[in-house]
């Protein structure tokens, strides 16, 4: 019988040069002092690797005001996505451990260029949308571009912003960095908690139909029906991607994120979620993103992102 965890890679990319606040790049280093101090050995069980960051590229200030750090986010989103198609070629499972949300950009190219034939679908736990573009963004941080990268949304209809050439140049390769665009059709994307997001990403996702859950929605219909009806919808994906920001749990629980929103999920909430969605084999790659120890008080939110990451590995390595 394979060892089933043997084929798991625990990718590590401790960027945060695209959110709001700096520190998630820290968020990485918390998660293995929770492991430490529960006595386990998750980080040593699994083989894990490091993606090149940019993070000293905070000690100037960006050139770009519509897509901050675009030049430097790239080649982060580059290199991801450079390893996640060599992983899944090699048919590794990624777990992704990433910094800010920016980098899951280069999680999807990745899967699309291991993938090019096939449709690939992405259940998005975030509080978040992350579809804006630089022509839309009313902050520039790129954290909040992801699904505009991939999708290859510039969503023009909403601008606001006139960006500059060179960052129209940065924009445009980054789009289409797969060489297949979009890598990902926006009406596979399936978002969940969702519940802070603005005008226009608001009508990008309903021109195209995206399907959304509240973590309200999630409460009332349970977590089991809601992944019935995820799988359903995207039933004609042959790969699926899973991405848990951790600021789609409420802040009461986890105030460590850097862009905590209310009404959010509990822990619980957030732990079956991705446990059963976790069961279906399509499910080709997991990340975890957006952890701020910084703004979480003696770490009580880490140790417990941490036990959501043990047990949904052990539930992957179930079912794999």
């Amino acid at each position: 019988m394979k060892d089933a965890s043997r084929f798991i890679k625990i990718v590590q990319v401790y960027s945060d040069i695209a959110g709001r606040r700096k520190g998630a790049g820290l968020g990485i280093d918390a998660l293995m002092n929770s492991c430490k101090e529960q006595g386990s050995r998750y980080f040593k069980k699994y083989s894990s690797e490091v993606i090149l960051d940019e993070n000293s590229s905070f000690l100037n200030n960006t050139s770009y005001k519509y897509a901050k750090y675009i030049d430097k986010v790239s080649l982060v989103i580059e290199r991801v996505a450079s390893r996640i198609k060599d992983l899944r070629e090699e048919n590794f499972f990624p777990i992704v451990l990433s910094g800010d949300h920016a980098s899951s950009a280069g999680t999807m190219h990745g899967l699309k260029m291991a993938h090019p034939n096939d449709e690939i679908g992405v259940v998005y736990i975030d509080a978040h949308a992350d579809i804006h573009s630089p022509y839309t963004s009313s902050s520039g941080n790129m954290h909040g571009m992801p699904l505009a990268i991939v999708t290859a949304q510039d969503n023009i209809e909403s601008k606001i912003n006139n960006p500059t050439i060179e960052e129209q140049r940065h924009w445009e390769r980054l789009k289409g960095l797969s060489g297949i665009e979009p890598s990902i059709k926006p009406e596979n994307i399936v978002f969940c908690a969702l519940r802070d997001y603005e005008r226009a990403e608001d009508e990008l996702i309903n021109r195209n139909s995206m399907s959304k859950y509240t973590a309200k929605d999630i409460t009332y219909k349970g977590v089991k029906t809601v992944v019935e009806e995820i799988f359903k919808k995207l039933n004609h994906c042959k790969y699926i991607y899973v991405s848990f920001d951790v600021d789609s749990i409420d802040p009461i629980y986890l105030p460590g994120t850097g862009t905590p929103s209310e009404y959010g999920l509990s822990f619980d909430q957030a732990l079956q979620l991705n446990m059963q969605i976790l069961k279906n084999e399509k499910v080709c790659c997991w990340e975890i993103t957006e952890i701020n120890p910084k703004y979480d008080e003696n770490n009580r939110g880490t140790t417990a992102i941490f036990n959501i990451l043990e047990l949904v590995t052990k539930m992957l390595i179930k079912n794999y």
